[in-house]
């Protein structure tokens, strides 16, 4: 059986906003709660291990494809939280790249996303972004086969014709504004670190402080 494709959609920060999820240089999603009524509901089986995930981050150049991850591991902290986790080396591109795919643009359509469209274009809004963000912002069920593979042989081709310049270097990179307030590679892994102290797991895999707001 093969892996089932998640999107998840990332929320748009604010200005001076420290939004610390996911934690792309640790290769973890989850440890501050986001999701945790839906996708990632400690109650729910949604998403398991070797399935993969899609995030999504919208902006002023439309909604672009930042990463699909290799297969996941899902680790349960108890009844508290489901973080996901996947190989720490798979950087996302950075939202500003013009190699990050987008899958809304306001004057063309994007051919390569046919079963996409369709599943979008059911929702009841007036932009491309608005239906795409409606639609998968609380979500819990994997594309079906076909869009799956779409969103997948764009992000391979898009990954192949990339250079270096075009993955992050700082987690703010895959942000889509220059304003959000800026935490240092040593305060990111202090950050993760205590989320996962606070879980009661051995941090052995670094951290995040829960006074601040996720994905």
């Amino acid at each position: 059986m093969s892996a089932r494709l998640f999107i998840v959609f990332l929320r748009r920060p604010g200005k001076g906003d420290r939004r610390t999820d996911p934690f792309w240089e640790f290769g973890s999603f989850g440890c501050t709660g986001c999701h945790h009524d839906n996708l990632l509901n400690p109650k729910k089986r949604h998403l398991e291990t070797k399935d993969r995930l899609a995030f999504v981050q919208g902006g002023p150049q439309g909604c672009k494809l930042l990463l699909i991850t290799p297969p996941v591991e899902r680790k349960d902290h108890g009844k508290i939280k489901v973080e996901i986790r996947w190989d720490k080396l798979v950087m996302p591109f950075r939202y500003a790249s013009p190699r990050a795919p987008v899958l809304t643009e306001p004057e063309t359509k994007n051919t390569a996303l046919v079963e996409l469209g369709k599943l979008v274009n059911t929702a009841n809004r007036s932009t491309a972004s608005a239906k795409l963000a409606s639609h998968f912002r609380s979500r819990c069920q994997p594309l079906d086969a076909k869009a799956a593979q779409e969103l997948l042989r764009l992000f391979e081709g898009a990954r192949k014709g990339a250079v270096p310049a075009d993955f992050i270097k700082h987690y703010t990179d895959a942000l889509p504004r220059s304003d959000c307030r800026f935490l240092t590679p040593k305060e990111r892994q202090q950050e993760y670190d205590d989320l996962l102290e606070e879980l009661d797991v051995p941090p052995s895999f670094a951290r995040c402080r829960p006074k601040r707001r996720g994905c």
